[in-house]
C-alpha cells in the first residue's frame, strides 16, 4: 500500500459502533465487522448481529482486494471536499458477501469496467483521519 495521500475531505462520520472501523483505517487495515456468535460478517457496523441478534462483534481484516460492481461519478452538486469530481464505486470484496461504497483514486472512468480487480489504499482525509479507497490492481503503486 502507498503512503496516505492527504486531501481536502471532510472527516468520516463516527459513533460508538464505528469507531472501531475508523481506528483500524488509522492503521492501515481495512476490517469488517464480524459476529462473535455466529461468524456473519456485515458492513456498515451496527450496534447488533441483524441475522442472530448478538451484540458480540469481533473487527475482521479483510485482504484489501476485491471488485468493482458499479461505478459512478458524482458532479453536480460540486462534492465538498475535492479537488475534481469523485469516481464512487460499489467494490464486492474478495472475502464474498461484502460490498463497500468507496472511492476510485488513480484512475479515469475510461479506465474502469465492472469486475476490474482492486486493491485497497488509504486517503487521509484534511484534519489527518484516513478513509480506505480503492485503485486498480493493475497501476503503479497498487498492492
Amino acid at each position: 500500500m502507498n503512503q496516505q495521500r492527504q486531501s481536502k475531505r471532510l472527516d468520516p462520520m463516527s459513533t460508538r459502533n464505528t469507531d472501531w472501523f475508523w481506528d483500524e483505517a488509522a492503521e492501515g487495515r481495512l476490517s469488517i465487522q464480524k459476529c462473535g456468535n455466529c461468524g456473519a460478517m456485515h458492513h456498515p457496523p451496527r450496534p447488533i448481529c441483524p441475522e442472530c441478534h448478538s451484540a458480540e462483534r469481533v473487527p475482521t481484516p479483510m485482504s484489501g482486494r476485491g471488485t468493482i460492481y458499479s461505478f459512478m461519478r458524482v458532479s453536480y452538486p460540486p462534492p465538498i471536499g475535492f479537488d475534481e469530481p469523485p469516481i464512487v464505486a460499489l467494490v464486492d470484496l474478495e472475502e464474498g458477501g461484502i460490498r463497500l461504497i468507496t472511492n476510485i483514486v488513480d484512475a479515469t472512468l475510461e479506465e474502469l469496467v465492472n469486475d476490474a480487480p482492486v486493491v485497497v489504499d488509504f486517503e487521509k482525509t484534511a484534519s489527518g483521519k484516513s478513509l480506505p479507497v480503492f485503485r486498480l490492481a493493475g497501476k503503479a503503486g497498487a498492492a
